[in-house]
C-alpha cells in the first residue's frame, strides 16, 4: 500500500473507531434468495460475467521461469497457462486440435512440448502444433491452422489474468482503474508461492459476500480475525466493480499518541481487496492470502483456490514458524468458520424460508457487489465490446472503461469513500 493511502485510511478508521461509526450505505438492501438460486440466472452470470470479463487466474510467481505451466478448469474451459521461451505467458484451451482430448490434467509443471494422450499430436509452448504421429498416413493437415485455441491473456502487477473469449481485447488498466496502483505497490511479481490449497464452498456469491464485510468477525470467528481485527468497523473504497474494505485492528489505539509521520505503513490496519468478481487479497506487505472462487457445475456448488503469498520465502526456523502460523490461522478461519457457515446458508436458501435478504448500511460492500452484479448481466455484448474499444480515456462521469455507471457505484480512476 502507498504511504499517501495507508494514512488517509488509517485517519478515517481511527475516526471510525473514535465515533463508534462505520462507512455506510445511504439505506439497507433488498436482495432475492432467487439470485443465489435460480439456475437460469446462474447461468447468465457465467455467460455475461466470467467469460466476458479479465479473470485473475494465476501469479506470475507460479509461472516463473519459461516453461512452467499451469493447467486449470474455469466454469468448464480447461485452460492452460504456460511462460514461453520468450518468457511471455500465454493462454490456451488445452483440447487437442485433432479429436478433442484434454492434454494435461488439472495442475503445474514444466514442459515446453504438450503431447496428447489419444494420438500423439504435440504442441509447443506458443500452442503451435509442431509433431502429428504417423502423419504420412494420415493425410492432409494444415498445420498452421491447427494450433490451440489461444485466450486474451495480460500479465501485470505480478498477476495473470484472461478473458474466456477467443480474440476478445484485454485492456487491464482499463478494467482495474484505480485498483491497479493499489496492486502494483506490492511487486507481486518477486514475490514466492509458500503453499497453496483448495477448499469446496457454497454458491459463488454466498462465499463472495463474507468477504465484503466485518461485521461478522466477534461471532463467527471469536478465536481467530476477531483476536486481531474489531468487529464491525469498515471503510469501503470502490475502483470500479473493484472494492477495498479496511478495518481497524486493536494496535490502531496506539495512532493516538504518535505523530503521522512515525506511523508505520500498514499499523492499525488490515484491508481487504476485491478483484471482480471472484479474487479477494487478504494482504499485507509481509504476506498473505490469495482466494479464487471458480464456480462450480451447478448453482449450488464452488470452489476456493488458497495461496499463500510471500515477498520472500522463510530463511530460518523462527520466519517459517510465522508463516506457517498465518496460513494455519486462514485456513481455519476459511474453511472451519466461512465455509462451514456458507453451507448452512446454502442449506438455508433451499428451505424456502427465506424470500429475500436484507444487507444493512454497514454492509455497504455487498451492495456494491451485487450492484456490478445486476450492471454486467445486464450490459450488451455490443455494448461492452464498443467499451473495451473506445481511446484510454476516463469516461464522462469519471469512470474506467469497463467499470459500471451506476449512480451508487464509484469512479475506477480514483476510490469512492462513503
Amino acid at each position: 500500500m502507498r504511504r499517501s493511502e495507508y494514512l488517509a485510511l488509517a485517519e478515517r478508521l481511527l475516526a471510525h473507531v473514535t465515533n463508534g461509526s462505520t462507512d455506510s450505505a445511504e439505506s439497507v438492501k433488498h436482495i432475492p434468495v432467487r439470485n443465489y438460486l435460480d439456475p437460469l440466472r446462474w447461468q447468465r452470470e457465467m455467460d455475461q460475467i466470467f467469460r466476458r470479463l479479465p479473470l485473475l487466474l494465476a501469479l506470475s510467481c507460479e509461472l516463473r521461469e519459461p516453461g512452467d505451466y499451469k493447467a486449470i478448469d474455469v466454469i468448464g474451459v480447461p485452460l492452460l497457462m504456460v511462460r514461453g521461451q520468450d518468457g511471455v505467458v500465454r493462454a490456451f484451451i488445452r483440447t487437442c486440435t485433432h479429436r478433442g482430448t484434454l492434454l494435461t490434467d488439472e495442475g503445474k509443471g514444466q514442459c515446453d512440448r504438450f503431447t496428447c494422450p489419444y494420438h500423439g499430436w504435440t504442441f509447443d509452448d506458443r500452442g503451435a502444433l509442431v509433431g502429428i504421429a504417423g502423419r504420412h498416413k494420415f493425410g492432409e493437415v494444415e498445420v498452421a491452422s491447427r494450433g490451440l485455441v489461444e485466450l486474451p491473456l495480460a500479465e501485470r502487477a505480478g498477476l495473470v489474468f484472461v478473458r474466456l473469449t477467443p480474440g476478445a481485447p484485454i485492456d487491464l488498466e482499463r478494467y482495474l482503474g484505480g485498483m491497479l496502483p493499489e496492486l502494483e505497490s506490492f511487486d507481486f511479481q518477486n514475490w514466492r508461492l509458500y503453499q497453496q490449497n483448495e477448499l469446496p464452498t457454497s454458491n459463488w456469491k454466498v462465499a463472495h459476500d463474507g468477504y465484503l464485510e466485518g461485521y461478522h468477525f466477534s461471532v463467527l470467528h471469536p478465536n481467530t480475525i476477531a483476536k486481531q481485527v474489531m468487529n464491525n468497523i469498515m471503510t469501503y473504497d470502490a475502483y470500479g466493480p473493484h472494492q477495498r474494505v479496511g478495518f481497524p485492528t486493536y494496535r490502531i489505539q496506539g495512532l493516538r499518541n504518535k505523530p503521522q509521520q512515525e506511523w508505520d505503513l500498514e499499523e492499525g490496519v488490515s484491508v481487504v481487496r476485491t478483484i471482480f468478481p471472484n479474487v479477494s487479497f487478504a494482504i499485507s506487505r509481509q504476506g498473505g492470502m490469495m482466494s479464487q472462487l471458480l464456480p462450480g457445475p451447478t448453482p449450488e456448488v464452488s470452489r476456493t483456490i488458497q495461496s499463500h503469498i510471500y515477498p520472500r520465502l522463510p530463511a530460518s526456523d523462527e520466519e517459517r514458524a510465522r508463516i506457517e502460523a498465518s496460513v494455519k490461522l486462514f485456513m481455519h478461519a476459511v474453511e472451519k468458520e466461512d465455509n462451514w457457515v456458507c453451507a448452512r446458508i446454502q442449506r438455508g436458501l433451499a428451505s424456502g424460508g427465506n424470500q429475500e435478504f436484507l444487507f444493512g448500511k454497514n454492509e455497504l460492500g455487498l451492495h456494491r457487489l451485487h450492484d456490478a452484479i445486476d450492471y454486467y448481466l445486464n450490459l450488451s455484448s455490443e455494448e461492452l465490446f464498443k467499451q473495451t474499444h473506445r481511446q484510454n480515456r476516463s469516461s464522462p462521469n469519471g469512470q474506467g472503461e469497463m467499470s459500471p455507471d451506476l449512480e451508487r457505484e464509484p469512479s475506477a480512476a480514483e476510490p469512492s469513500k462513503a
